[in-house]
């Protein structure tokens, strides 16, 4: 099978990459000529170019949501029907629509989301190791088939992703809002809030562990909040919430309370 991938970034890099291991013929594009020769030399890619998209069974999109809207409808006039178009987008609800509107009759769209990253950028730091045992997420569009959903879920068993879930956008992004887009936006504001000169000098495992995402990539993750901008508000207002619990327990000086609330996530930690 013949697979295009536009976008040779961290994830389309890595996809290229384990694809390509896999034994697929593998062609690429990116804006910048650095990462398609870098693709090239490092043997991710077969060759890149616009031309082979239209040679290709599978297209993958690699860029951010907007940018994906905005080269296929550059582009779509290089698509073929029998074509497979998905994407790697971190947010579904807003782009799927944009791009549904754009694909031409015959070719079919089936959006994923690849579970897995690094706080890194470009395809310099790319590696398919990432992928093994992460989550792949399929939220299949109106424009899926039964035989396109499979071909994208074969792709994440050859990446060697470990659970492979079909969700509906909608969920996807109520979801992604919780699982990742909010513990960013924590991670942040905890860096953010250092008052500390000494700080390096006294981290321990848990501000390593908490803080770590919050070397974020500004472009791209602008983006996917403000995409996501209604569930994720309503997520960190539920964090609060829950953080003004344990405030309001020290302010009472009730030891009870705040013990109940650690004895709470211990449970439910432990049932992930």
């Amino acid at each position: 099978m013949k697979i295009f991938i536009a976008g040779l970034g961290l994830i389309g890099g890595s996809y290229a990459e384990g694809l390509t291991q896999k034994g697929y013929e593998v062609y690429g594009y990116n804006r910048t000529k650095e990462s398609e020769l870098i693709a090239i030399e490092r043997g991710y890619i077969k060759d890149a170019g616009l031309k082979y998209l239209p040679l290709c069974e599978v297209v993958i999109l690699g860029f951010y949501p907007q940018l994906n809207v905005t080269f296929l409808n550059e582009h779509k006039h290089l698509l073929k029907p029998g074509q497979i178009i998905t994407d790697v987008a971190g947010t579904k609800v807003e782009m799927i629509p944009q791009i549904e509107a754009i694909l031409p009759k015959g070719v079919s769209y089936v959006s994923h989301h690849p579970m897995a990253g690094r706080e890194t950028r470009g395809i310099e730091r790319a590696d398919c190791n990432m992928f093994k045992g992460a989550n792949f997420l399929i939220t299949p569009s109106a424009h899926s088939t039964i035989e396109s959903i499979e071909v994208i879920k074969q792709l994440g068993k050859d990446l060697a992703f470990k659970k492979i879930t079909i969700i509906d956008p909608k969920r996807h992004d109520q979801l992604i809002g919780f699982t990742s887009q909010l513990p960013h936006a924590m991670a942040v504001a905890l860096v953010n809030s250092d008052a500390y000169d000494e700080t390096s000098s006294f981290t321990g495992d848990s501000f390593r562990d908490l803080t770590r995402i919050a070397m974020i990539n500004e472009v791209l993750w602008t983006e996917l909040f403000f995409e996501n901008k209604t569930i994720l508000i309503d997520e960190i207002e539920k964090f609060e919430r829950e953080l003004d619990k344990i405030k309001q327990a020290l302010n009472d000086n009730d030891k009870v309370s705040l013990a109940n609330l650690f004895i709470q996530s211990t449970k439910k930690r432990s049932g992930f």
